[in-house]
């Protein structure tokens, strides 16, 4: 027979753990709706945790059950969404519409992954020829010759968008290592513009290899322009989320530079017969006046003074115009490429994000590309870095100590994008001109 009164303590101790992560209802809650631990925001569960593990004053087996708690609450259940409408190869949809730059992000209960859903109002395009993959996305960690411990990387994940629909199939994320989904920007109202992967490990010993991968299936359609473009203009007074695409600050773009003003300032003099005509004014302008030449990334006042880009720089200078004819724009990233979408409304009020192909086959408000978006915004702050960040790339930070003389530890990003590998290969060595995008064809039926 145990101590009574240990039981009694574990009981309690057990008791206390269901209040503080949300797990049931709190006394006097009735009305409290239930929500999953996992739908927290990843920032709370790391800070909790660490909470617990160096400040309680729990026995170390109790402060034990904690950590394993954290791990089988927030780093082991599959996430599953319901999946999009499966429409037959080369039918048109069209997506759910609402106010300004979009709503907020919704899940279902039946969701186990905080779905961060970017429902923004796509009556003005056309969704068509959609396509599922599985992929696979994560990272590999390898201590080699060295005591690993407090051990925390980031990568970016792909999010739902009206033309991308993620499904989380299954993780294979080994038992002890805490994980979870953090949407940016954080605290922010408006939709969530790109999601991490959080993952945090205690320690790994010298030698030893550890794979954190997520399955996925991504539904990517084609997007076509709409019908009639020219009802669309220019918003009037931006919303507190738009201007986060008209202000300042993006890293590597300045829409207040004099030459940016200049050429906003002689298209608009050209009067346009509507907004869509000035928008692709100025996507003219990039393609006629920068020369594609692939390099490492640039400001866009260089590029600027030498009229030489990549699509980086390319898809820079176009957002600083739109941004300088007071035209929301924003960039968009997807495996080895970014391009920039404007913002439009119609006249109703409806806005209307539409892309656009500036460094490669001319798309003006449409976009035939399969490979899955990874974020949208050029503008982030995460905890890791002090600097606002253009493009979130993966983060690994951790505590060695050399268990004897070889090679530091490393982590190698995963990102395997399934069918489109060897069309992603392709591009590896585009040809001089500018590089086509991949799965550009309607897929055979």
């Amino acid at each position: 027979m145990g101590d009574p009164s240990a039981t009694r303590d574990l009981q309690k101790f057990q008791a206390w753990i269901s209040r503080f992560f949300g797990v049931g209802k709190r006394s006097g809650d009735n009305n409290r709706k239930e929500e999953p631990p996992c739908k927290r925001p990843s920032g709370y569960i790391f800070v909790r945790c660490k909470m617990l593990r160096i400040d309680s004053n729990f026995p170390f087996p109790l402060a034990a059950i904690v950590v394993l708690g954290c791990s089988v609450a927030f780093g082991q259940q599959d996430s599953k969404e319901p999946d999009a409408p499966n429409k037959p190869v080369g039918s048109k949809t069209t997506a759910k519409s609402n106010k300004a730059a979009g709503s907020k992000a919704k899940s279902s209960k039946e969701d186990s992954e905080p779905s961060a859903e970017a429902s923004e109002s796509t009556l003005g395009i056309e969704l068509f020829a959609p396509r599922k993959m599985e992929m696979q996305f994560g990272m590999r960690f390898m201590s080699n010759q060295n005591f690993c411990t407090n051990m925390h990387a980031t990568i970016p994940f792909p999010l739902n968008w009206p033309e991308q629909r993620v499904t989380v199939t299954h993780s294979q994320i080994p038992q002890g290592v805490l994980w979870a989904f953090r949407d940016l920007p954080l605290g922010s109202k408006q939709n969530a513009l790109a999601r991490q992967l959080v993952m945090d490990i205690a320690g790994l010993g010298p030698n030893n290899q550890l794979d954190l991968l997520v399955n996925v299936e991504i539904e990517k359609s084609f997007i076509n322009p709409p019908s009639d473009p020219t009802v669309f203009v220019i918003p009037k007074k931006p919303g507190k989320e738009l201007r986060f695409f008209v202000g300042p600050g993006s890293p590597y773009i300045d829409h207040e530079l004099g030459e940016v003003k200049k050429v906003a300032k002689q298209i608009a003099a050209q009067n346009p017969e509507n907004a869509w005509a000035q928008v692709e004014k100025l996507y003219d302008w990039v393609r006629e006046n920068i020369e594609y030449r692939k390099g490492p990334i640039r400001h866009m006042r260089e590029a600027l003074k030498d009229k030489k880009g990549d699509c980086e720089e390319m898809t820079g200078i176009f957002v600083a115009l739109c941004r300088a004819s007071n035209i929301p724009a924003r960039c968009v990233w997807i495996p080895e490429h970014c391009y920039p979408e404007f913002y439009l409304e119609d006249p109703q009020g409806e806005g209307h994000w539409f892309p656009c192909q500036v460094a490669g086959d001319r798309q003006f408000g449409q976009m035939h590309d399969y490979r899955p978006i990874l974020q949208k915004g050029d503008r982030f702050k995460v905890p890791e870095e002090t600097a606002p960040l253009r493009y979130i790339s993966q983060f690994f930070t951790c505590k060695q100590k050399p268990a004897g003389q070889g090679l530091d530890p490393s982590v190698e990003p995963v990102m395997d994008l399934g069918p489109l590998k060897d069309e992603i290969a392709a591009l590896q060595n585009p040809a001089p001109a500018a590089p086509a995008a991949p799965g550009n064809t309607v897929p055979p039926q």
